[in-house]
């Protein structure tokens, strides 16, 4: 999970909210669901928002999530800033073996990744065998029982612990110990998007690494 920053809203959404009874996926909405789909991947590097794996902006690779459910807060069912991308979680499969909005259904997160407020709180690490965890005990908790991403029954934990790996071998060919300049240029390639505009998958693995390697470089 890494944060999102929210661009502006696309317009046909703020049009479709001033129309008389305007609900989400009500009717002509599915232009307005369109451009929604484009601006979250935009923004998000084609990661789903909470387990980083790839979507793209269409209704067969990515899910609309509302942060704040639909059934419990439907008045903020069109706010753009509780939208955002997340991948299929397993659909279909036994619930226990769901994940991310899948798994998350009704209930409330603590932290939303797109809520620049939340940012600090959010307090992520990832551990070498690809355990994702949180500093705050609650969010910890919901990321494991609420979002489900550390279950053994999923590929998630393999995919963190090889970007791990694969960033660990990174920095082992530089060779003697890397310098600050070595490694920032290093997170600098696991931040930018491509030409596409994509991050690499579970490119928050690789931030969290490089980040507290150069914590350890004078």
């Amino acid at each position: 999970m890494i944060p999102v920053i929210k661009g502006h809203e696309p317009s046909s959404l703020q049009h479709y909210r001033l129309q008389l009874g305007a609900v989400f996926d009500g009717q002509n909405f599915t232009p307005v669901k369109h451009d929604i789909r484009e601006q979250l991947v935009a923004e998000q590097g084609y990661l789903c928002a909470y387990c980083m794996s790839r979507i793209e902006a269409d209704d067969r690779q990515m899910k609309v999530e509302h942060w704040h459910s639909r059934k419990k807060y439907p008045e903020e069912q069109l706010a753009y800033v509780n939208l955002l991308g997340c991948c299929y979680g397993n659909e279909g499969s036994p619930y226990s073996q769901a994940h991310c909005d899948t798994k998350k259904r009704d209930e409330d997160l603590l932290l939303n990744p797109a809520e620049p407020s939340h940012y600090p709180r959010l307090m992520i690490r990832y551990e070498f065998n690809g355990t994702v965890t949180s500093d705050n005990a609650e969010f910890d908790r919901q990321l494991n029982d609420v979002l489900n991403l550390n279950s053994d029954f999923l590929w998630l934990k393999k995919n963190r612990k090889r970007i791990w790996k694969k960033v660990t071998q990174e920095l082992s060919t530089i060779g003697g110990t890397a310098t600050r300049p070595q490694i920032e240029a290093l997170l600098s390639k696991w931040q930018r998007k491509d030409s596409e505009g994509k991050l690499k998958e579970y490119s928050g693995v690789a931030i969290y690494y490089l980040n507290k390697k150069l914590q350890g470089v004078g």
